[in-house]
C-alpha cells in the first residue's frame, strides 16, 4: 500500500464525529482510487474494515471493491445504489409519518433521536416540509454531535430541544416517535451511538413506536455481522485526570436487539423489523464467503 492510501486512511481512522453515511463517501473514493491504481487492492480494503471496524457500509463496500475484480460493474453498481439511498430514505421517512390516527397533520410532530447522523437530519428537513415538526436530541457525549445535528436542524427553520444524554427520556413524555440512526443493521440487532439502548427501551416501555433509519449499504450477512468491533474511545475524553485506582471506559456504539424496533425505514420501503434477516442475506450470487475471507482481519 502507498504512503497516499496510507495517510487517506489514516485520516479516515480519526474521524470520530461524521456519521456512517459521510464516513462511507470518503472511502468510495478511496476504493475507486484503488481499484484505478496498479496496486494490490486487499491490502487497502482490510486497512478500511480496520480503520471503521463498526461501521457495516465500510465492509460492504470493501467486499463490492474485491468483487469488482471479477464483475467490474459490482462497485458501481454499489456506488450508485448508494448515491441514491438520501433521497429514498427521506421519501419513505414522509410517507411514514404522513398517516396515523394520533399523528395529526395540523400539530408538530414529535420526533426524538440521537446523535448525528446525515441520513436521519435529511429525513427529518424532508418530513419538516410536509408537516410542522418538533426534536430533540441528547448532547451525545464525549464527541456532542448531538450539538451538530441541533444546529442543522434549527438551521432549516425546525425547533429542536437538546438535552443531556442521561435526561433525553424525558423528552418523550410528549413524543409521537423515536428515529435514530444505524451504523450496522444485523438480523436481531443494530448498531448506534451509545445511549440508543437506553431510549429505545424507554420508548418500548411507554409504547412509542422507534424507527430505524437505515441504507441497504448497512445491512450486513451473519459472517459480517461476527467480524464487526464495537469501537471506544480514549478514556481521557470522558475523564482527562481520572485517578490511577479509577478504571474509565468510552464505548462509542452499542446493539440494540430489533425486538425494540417498530419498523425499518429503508431505501427499499418500510419494512417491519422481522424482515431484517432477508434484508441481511447476500443478495446477488457471488461466492460472498470467499470475499469476505479475503478480509479476515
Amino acid at each position: 500500500m502507498t504512503p497516499e492510501f496510507e495517510r487517506r486512511i489514516a485520516r479516515l481512522r480519526s474521524d470520530r464525529q461524521s456519521g456512517a453515511s459521510e464516513i462511507l463517501d470518503e472511502a468510495l473514493v478511496l476504493l475507486r482510487d484503488a481499484l484505478a491504481a496498479p496496486a494490490d487492492l486487499i491490502p487497502v480494503a482490510r486497512a478500511l474494515c480496520l480503520a471503521q471496524p463498526t461501521m457495516a457500509p465500510i465492509w460492504n463496500a470493501a467486499l463490492a471493491a474485491l468483487g469488482a475484480r471479477d464483475d467490474p460493474e459490482r462497485f458501481a453498481r454499489f456506488a450508485h445504489r448508494v448515491a441514491r439511498a438520501p433521497a429514498a430514505l427521506a421519501r419513505f421517512a414522509v410517507e411514514c409519518f404522513q398517516d396515523g390516527a394520533r399523528l395529526h397533520r395540523d400539530t408538530p410532530l414529535g420526533l426524538v433521536t440521537i446523535s448525528f447522523s446525515r441520513s436521519v437530519a435529511h429525513a427529518l428537513e424532508a418530513i419538516a416540509k410536509s408537516r410542522p415538526v418538533r426534536v430533540a436530541c441528547s448532547e451525545s457525549r464525549p464527541a456532542l454531535e448531538g450539538r451538530r445535528l441541533a444546529t442543522r436542524l434549527v438551521a432549516a427553520g425546525i425547533p429542536v430541544t437538546c438535552f443531556t444524554d442521561a435526561a433525553l427520556a424525558h423528552a418523550l413524555a410528549d413524543a409521537d416517535a423515536v428515529v435514530v440512526g444505524a451504523d450496522a443493521v444485523a438480523s436481531a440487532w443494530f448498531l448506534n451511538k451509545s445511549g440508543t439502548r437506553m431510549l429505545a427501551s424507554a420508548a418500548a416501555q411507554q409504547g412509542i413506536p422507534v424507527y430505524v433509519l437505515a441504507s441497504r449499504d448497512k445491512f450486513v450477512s451473519r459472517e459480517i455481522a461476527g467480524r464487526l468491533v464495537v469501537r471506544e474511545g480514549h478514556p481521557g475524553e470522558v475523564w482527562e485526570d481520572a485517578p490511577p485506582a479509577v478504571a474509565v471506559r468510552n464505548p462509542y456504539f452499542e446493539s440494540t436487539p430489533l425486538e425494540l424496533v417498530t419498523a425499518l425505514i429503508t431505501d427499499a420501503g418500510v419494512l417491519g423489523a422481522a424482515l431484517a434477516p432477508e434484508v441481511c442475506e447476500p443478495s446477488e450470487d457471488e461466492a460472498a464467503a470467499g470475499l469476505i475471507a479475503q478480509l479476515h482481519l
